[in-house]
């Protein structure tokens, strides 16, 4: 062993060293130290295997030129998960405290700040005649009946010999809330003032809500899409809520087509009037939640929702919001439950953005969304702007699992903090 020691430990030292860095950079996505629920799983097979070699070593079972192999592997094996242990422990000390739940994942100003959750108005109602008073009500709010739209008004494409052209990179338009807690590397902005925008709509899976979040990105443009990286999507994927959407659909190739001057088989659809949430007349549901409502009217009254929240069943709001124009059927809603309602992001696909619309709609635990019908999933896919992703990703069937106590591995990554926006 002496010998090993004395022959090998320039190349025992490299594997120190890879390990602390694999160890700090993978490890952890939390301030849960360098405890064995924060190990990836190969780390814990590999250990496993460590320690049986090392008893094959100890007892000698491998003699000759097979167990000198065995100990000199022993000798790097070691090296490297005594590496891996240093650098998840550096990491741990340098973990930074979790985001705050209530502050949203992105920013919806120019100057990049998180906005504020609005407050739950309380309604009193008016003096009457009765003996005894009608109880408050908190009610949730609902949006205005005439909300203001916040897209810019797209502009038609230009044919291919009048194709939008590169984009510099120019200052973004404001930093953005969280932006260092997102993998990859945040894509070049351009400022509005300078250059004229594309319908980003036309591109496969972006609706009005994804196009303004683009926009508040400083992406304006076709050929800014088609100019991204791999870490610039797997950003942008990962500050959306979506990750690993945005490569599936191929985003960057149909800008990259789009900027040619050349049509997608989706852009046709777009063209004619097919495509729903992409339509030019239509008013982006994002921006009619995000409007200033100018009327709250109660949703239903203190003891439905205190049954509703004890039994789980469901009631139909009043005011129903934007049910014109989606395809399927609206699921049952009901008023924010008296007791804490359920975490939603621990859903594969549902992150602080889409937890905050589905608590809009009135959807506030598990058992709600196990409960949804094909029609439903249709009608919330097409009111959130992403027909058909609820039924790729199983929301149904994550829901029914988590309704009923039972992990998923998403669920798990989430309550280890290893998905920033779950966080």
């Amino acid at each position: 062993m002496t010998y090993l020691l004395s022959t090998y430990w320039l190349w025992m030292l490299l594997a120190l060293v890879l390990g602390g860095i694999v160890g700090f950079t993978s490890f952890l996505r939390s301030a849960s130290g360098w405890w064995p629920q924060s190990w990836p799983g190969w780390f814990k097979l590999l250990c496993v295997l460590f320690v049986i070699g090392l008893v094959v070593a100890v007892l000698q079972w491998l003699p000759g030129l097979t167990g000198h192999y065995l100990e000199t592997a022993l000798l790097f094996v070691g090296s490297y998960i005594v590496g891996c242990f240093l650098g998840s422990w550096l990491a741990s000390l340098r973990a930074t405290r979790p985001l705050d739940a209530d502050n949203k994942v992105a920013a919806t100003s120019t100057g990049g700040t998180a906005p504020q959750p609005s407050p739950i108005p309380v309604s009193t109602p008016a003096p009457s005649s009765a003996p005894a008073p009608a109880p408050t009500l908190a009610a949730v709010a609902t949006p205005a009946s005439t909300p203001t739209p916040v897209s810019p008004k797209p502009v038609p494409p230009a044919p291919a010999s009048a194709a939008s052209p590169p984009v510099s990179a120019a200052v973004a338009p404001g930093p953005v809330s969280g932006e260092h807690e997102h993998p990859g590397k945040r894509p070049p902005a351009a400022a509005r003032a300078s250059i004229v925008p594309d319908d980003l709509k036309r591109i496969s899976d972006i609706g009005h809500v994804n196009e303004e979040k683009l926009n508040e990105l400083g992406i304006w443009t076709f050929s800014q899409i088609a100019a991204w990286t791999h870490e610039n999507a797997e950003w942008v994927g990962s500050y959306m809520a979506f990750p690993g959407r945005i490569e599936r659909e191929d985003w960057i190739g149909q800008a990259g087509q789009l900027a040619k001057g050349l049509e997608t088989e989706f852009s046709r659809r777009v063209e004619r009037g097919e495509v729903p949430t992409s339509s030019d007349n239509s008013t982006s549901s994002s921006a009619a939640i995000s409007s200033a409502p100018t009327a709250s009217p109660p949703l239903a009254s203190v003891s439905q929702a205190a049954t509703e929240a004890t039994t789980g069943t469901s009631q139909m709001a009043a005011s129903p919001i934007g049910d014109d124009g989606h395809p399927g059927k609206r699921p049952p809603s009901v008023a924010r439950p008296s007791v804490a309602p359920d975490n939603l992001k621990r859903i594969s696909g549902i992150g602080h953005v889409n937890e905050e619309k589905l608590n809009e709609l009135g959807i506030w635990t598990f058992r709600q969304v196990a409960a949804w019908t094909h029609e439903n999933a249709e009608w919330v896919g097409s009111y959130m702007a992403f027909p058909g992703r609820i039924e790729r990703e199983d929301w149904i069937g994550q829901a029914g699992k988590l309704a009923q106590g039972i992990e998923t591995e998403f669920s798990r990554r989430v309550d280890h903090g290893d998905v920033p926006t779950s966080s």
